[in-house]
């Protein structure tokens, strides 16, 4: 007797249909492993960048602090090199302050030697400060303009007024006695002062900007 089975032939068809979604799955997580793989790449190449990133600037910052210090470092230089010239320029201005009025007297009492004119002689001469009283006797008036106008232009003496001016008798010759106040300075230290006054006014006058009549 011959037996036919009937079902047989179908078991082939199954195992070729399992045969063939195999390749399938395979391909399906080899592609997420590639983007998996992928991902994860990128983000370390991000990450690696960034991290340089970050330390080129932590390296700019330390430069900058570095060059900061430095730079305060030579302005405290500067600052107390500036405090020292200060107190030597204090020191040399009392210097020369001082020897010049230990050589106004000395000038003084030359320029008005030089001043006095034949036939006039000085009898007191007092000092206030920069003020001077001077009183004298002469043989005429016209001694006593030309004392005046001598002091004048002496250029230590700005200012020069004539007093008094009474006849009086020397011996048996008649004579006047006079009184001349004036005003003693040094021309190098008005010359000075006046500078500084100048130096000083000078951002003061100088022309506003933008100004449209």
């Amino acid at each position: 007797m011959i037996r036919i089975n009937l079902i047989a032939p179908d078991k082939p068809a199954q195992k070729r249909k399992a045969a063939s979604a195999a390749p399938g799955a395979f391909q399906f997580y080899f592609l997420l492993m590639v983007c998996v793989g992928g991902a994860l790449l990128i983000s370390a190449m991000g990450y690696i960048s960034k991290k340089s990133e970050i330390s080129r600037l932590d390296s700019e910052i330390a430069k900058a602090q570095e060059r900061q210090r430095q730079l305060q470092a030579v302005k405290a230089q500067v600052d107390a090199l500036e405090a020292k010239r200060k107190v030597f320029q204090m020191k040399v201005d009392l210097i020369e302050r001082l020897r010049l009025e230990q050589s106004d007297p000395v000038h003084l009492l030359d320029e008005i030697s030089k001043a006095l004119p034949d036939f006039v002689w000085l009898k007191t001469l007092e000092q206030t400060g920069n003020q001077l009283k001077i009183t004298g006797m002469s043989s005429g008036l016209i001694a006593v303009a030309d004392f005046v106008s001598n002091l004048q232009r002496a250029g230590w003496f700005p200012q020069v007024d004539m007093g008094t001016a009474t006849e009086s008798t020397v011996g048996s010759s008649p004579a006047i006695e006079f009184t001349v106040t004036a005003q003693f300075r040094n021309p190098a230290t008005a010359a000075r002062e006046a500078a500084e006054r100048a130096a000083a006014a000078a951002p003061a006058l100088s022309p506003a900007k933008g100004t449209k009549g």
